[in-house]
C-alpha cells in the first residue's frame, strides 16, 4: 500500500518542501521504493510509493495536469479499460493517476463514482481551490485528515500527524466506541484526526469541510432476477473469478490466507484454477499461510486448510498463533509504538516471527476472505427474509416460509412470527442489531457519547424506502467495513491487503439478487455451496460453522491474574473518567473464578486500552496531562 501525505496550508501561506519531508519521516520504512513531493502555492503532496502491480510502476506522483490540479493515489483501477475508452486516452501507457487527472477533468466530483477498484486519493483543484479526500465504496485503503487552524493535513497512516509534536490529546468518543465494542466510524484514537469515511469524498473549501457518499450499494442496483439456481450460481463465479484474478495477479509476490474455512478456501482454490488455465505448473500456484492454535478446541482449522493442500498438491506456510501468550505489558520505550490499541508487548514479538516468514516470500500483499461469511448467508437464520414478507403483507408466504424455518431450527412457528415481527420494528424504529448494552464500568460520561452517536444505518426517511433484509444488509456491510485488518497496521512490517469478495462488482451483485439465493431453511451459503462445487474440497464446503475462540484468552487471563491486577491499581483510564475501577475490578475477579462469565471480551478491550495508554505516555506523551488541558 502506497503512502499519501501533505499539507494544504492557509490562504497565502506557501508550503515549503521541507515541511513535506518532516512528514515523510513517520512512514518512509513502510515504503521503500522512494519519497516525492510536489507543491503548488500552499498546498503540498508526498507520495511514497509501494509497488504491488504492474501498472503502479507507470506512476510518477504527485501527478499534475495542465490546469494546475495535482494528484496522488494510491491503489489500483480495475476499469481503467473503460475509463481510458471513455476519456479516448491509451490504456496501457496511461497510470492510474493521469486516468483519475483526466476524469476529474471531465466530470467534476462526479468522476469519483465511477472509480471500480482499491484505492484512496489526494486531489486538489486548482481553479476552485478546493480538496478532495475520497476512498473506495469498501475503504480498502486508510486515508486520514486533520484541520486546524486553517491548515488541512492528511496521510495514510495516523503516524504522520505525530511527527511535528506531541500535542494529541486522547479522543473520548473513540474510547467510548472502544470500550462498548462499538464500530468507531471515522474516529480514531487522537482528537481532531479523523478518516475519510469508506464511499466517502470529503471536499474542503477553505474552511468548510462537506463530505458525500459516492456509492451506495443497496441504491446503485436494480434487483436481478433468473429463471433458476444454475444461472445465479453462473453470474456469481464469473464475478468471483474476476475479482480473484484482479487481486492475484500482482507484479509482487501474493500470499493468501488459508483458515480452511469457505471464503479463504475458496479463494485459493479459485486463485489455482485461474492459473492452472493460463497452463501454470504446481509451483506457481499462489502461495498461504495458514494460522493455527492447537489448544484451543473450537479452532479445528489444521484438517481443513490441510485437505485444501493436499487437493492443490502445495503445502503453504504455518504459523501459530495463541492468545494465551499474551503478556498484557506495553511494549518497552525502545520498542517503538502502536498507533492504535489492541497490541501488547507479546504482539511484537509474533509481528517479528510472522514478518520473518512472509519475508522467505517477498510477500507485500495478503489475500484475506473476511466479507464472505456476511454476505453470502453465514448466519442461518430468516428472519430478515420474513420479515420483508411482513412488510409486504404476503402472510400466507410468510407463515409457509417460517414453518420450513421451524423445521430445522425445531423453533415452535409463534416463536419464528413473534420474531420477524420484533426484526421489522427494530429496522425501521429501533437502534439496529449492531447495538449493544455498554458494560457496566464504563463511566456516565462516555455513556452519553455512546447514546449521542448514530447507529452505522440508514436514517429514517431512507429506511423507509428499504425491506428489513436491506436495512440488516446494511448494517452487516458496516461490520465489515470497520473489522478489516489494514486499518490497524502492523508496527514493524505493513501489508496490502486485498479482498476479494468486497469486489464491487461482486458486492453489487450480491446485494440485487433474491435473498433466497444466499440462504435456505437448513442450507445455508446456499449460493456459493452450489458455485464451488468441484473446485473446493467436499470436506471444506460442508463444514460446520466455524466455533468462536475461547479458551486462549480465559487462559490468558487467569495466567496474568497477578499482572492485571497491580495494572488496575491506579489505572490511566480510571484517572481519565472513562471507567468506574471498582465495577472493573469486580468483573477481573469473576472471569478469574467463573467459567460462565461473559464480560472477558470488553474487559479485553479495556485492558488493551489501558495497556495502550501507558505506551503512549512512555513516548513522551502524556495522556493524562493532555486530557487535563482540555477539561480546564
Amino acid at each position: 500500500m502506497s503512502i499519501l501525505f501533505g499539507v494544504r496550508a492557509a490562504d497565502g501561506e506557501p508550503v515549503a518542501e521541507d515541511q513535506l519531508r518532516m512528514l515523510a519521516r513517520a512512514t518512509s520504512r513502510y515504503a521503500t521504493d522512494g519519497t516525492s513531493f510536489a507543491t503548488r502555492a500552499n498546498v503540498g503532496m508526498g507520495f511514497q510509493p509501494y509497488h504491488t502491480h504492474e501498472r503502479s510502476r507507470l506512476e510518477v506522483e504527485p501527478g499534475k495536469a495542465a490546469q494546475g490540479n495535482m494528484v496522488s493515489f494510491d491503489g489500483r483501477l480495475d476499469n481503467h479499460d473503460d475509463l481510458c475508452r471513455d476519456l479516448e486516452i491509451q490504456t496501457r501507457v496511461t497510470p492510474d493517476s493521469e486516468i483519475v487527472l483526466a476524469a476529474f477533468d471531465r466530470w467534476g466530483e462526479d468522476c469519483f463514482s465511477r472509480f471500480v477498484g482499491d484505492w484512496a486519493l489526494a486531489l486538489w483543484s486548482d481553479v476552485d481551490r478546493v480538496l478532495y479526500l475520497a476512498r473506495d465504496h469498501a475503504g480498502t485503503r486508510t486515508l486520514y485528515y486533520e484541520i486546524a487552524q486553517g491548515r488541512v493535513r492528511w496521510s495514510t497512516y495516523v503516524d504522520t500527524f505525530l511527527v511535528e509534536s506531541t500535542q494529541c490529546a486522547i479522543d473520548d468518543a473513540y474510547a467510548a466506541c472502544y470500550l462498548a465494542g462499538q464500530p468507531a466510524g471515522d474516529l480514531t484514537p487522537f482528537e481532531g484526526i479523523r478518516a475519510v469515511p469508506p464511499a466517502h469524498l470529503i471536499r474542503i473549501d477553505g474552511r468548510k469541510i462537506s463530505r458525500k457518499n459516492h456509492w451506495n450499494p443497496w441504491k446503485s442496483t436494480d434487483e436481478i432476477c433468473y429463471r433458476s439456481d444454475d444461472e445465479y450460481g453462473e453470474h456469481f463465479l464469473s464475478l468471483f473469478k474476476e475479482s480473484v484474478r484482479r487481486r492475484s495477479n500482482s507484479a509482487e509476490p501474493v500470499v493468501a490466507q488459508l483458515s480452511g474455512g469457505m471464503d479463504s478456501s475458496s479463494i485459493v482454490c479459485v486463485s489455482d484454477l485461474l492459473r492452472r488455465d493460463s497452463g501454470a505448473g504446481t509451483e506457481y500456484l499462489i502461495d498461504t499461510i495458514s494460522f493455527f492454535d492447537d489448544s484451543e478446541p473450537g479452532w479445528d482449522e489444521r484438517p481443513y486448510f490441510s485437505a485444501v493442500e493436499r487437493a492443490r498438491g502445495k503445502e503453504g506456510m504455518h504459523f501459530e498463533a495463541s492468545f494465551r501468550d499474551r503478556t498484557f505489558e506495553p511494549l518497552p520505550a525502545s520498542a517503538g509504538f502502536y498507533a492504535w490499541p489492541d497490541a501488547d508487548s507479546s504482539s511484537l514479538r509474533q509481528e517479528d516471527a510472522l514478518s520473518r516468514l512472509l519475508a522467505s516470500k517477498g510477500t507485500r500483499v495478503v489475500l484475506s476472505g473476511l466479507g464472505g461469511d456476511e454476505l453470502l448467508g453465514g448466519v442461518p437464520t430468516g428472519t430478515p427474509e420474513l420479515a420483508d414478507l411482513l412488510v409486504r403483507g404476503r402472510f400466507g408466504t410468510l407463515c409457509t416460509l417460517a414453518f420450513r424455518w421451524c423445521l430445522p431450527t425445531r423453533r415452535p412457528l409463534l416463536e419464528e412470527l413473534i420474531g420477524a415481527g420484533k426484526a421489522t420494528w427494530t429496522a425501521y424504529f429501533g437502534l439496529g442489531r449492531n447495538s449493544v448494552p455498554a458494560p457496566d464500568w464504563i463511566s456516565g460520561q462516555l455513556r452519553e457519547i455512546l447514546q449521542a452517536r448514530k447507529p452505522a444505518r440508514p436514517g429514517i426517511a431512507e429506511r423507509s424506502q428499504l425491506l428489513p433484509s436491506q436495512i440488516f444488509a446494511c448494517e452487516a456491510w458496516h461490520s465489515i467495513l470497520d473489522s478489516l485488518p489494514h486499518l490497524r497496521p502492523g508496527h514493524l512490517c505493513r501489508y496490502e491487503f486485498r479482498y476479494p469478495y468486497l469486489d464491487r462488482d461482486l458486492v453489487d451483485f450480491l446485494f440485487a439478487i433474491p435473498r433466497s439465493q444466499l440462504i435456505r431453511p437448513g442450507r445455508r451459503r446456499f449460493l456459493m455451496r452450489n458455485a464451488m462445487k468441484g473446485i473446493v474440497p467436499d470436506a471444506v464446503l460442508e463444514r460446520p460453522r466455524k466455533a468462536l475462540v475461547e479458551r486462549s484468552p480465559m487462559v490468558a487471563l487467569r495466567r496474568n491474574q497477578q499482572r492485571l491486577r497491580a495494572l488496575f491499581q491506579a489505572p490511566q483510564i480510571s484517572q481519565m473518567g472513562f471507567v468506574d475501577v471498582s465495577q472493573v475490578t469486580a468483573a477481573l475477579e469473576r472471569v478469574f473464578v467463573s467459567n460462565t462469565a461473559t464480560e472477558w471480551p470488553l474487559l479485553l478491550r479495556l485492558i488493551n486500552l489501558e495497556i495502550w495508554l501507558r505506551g503512549y505516555r512512555e513516548h513522551g506523551v502524556n495522556a493524562l496531562s493532555l486530557k487535563a488541558n482540555k477539561l480546564l
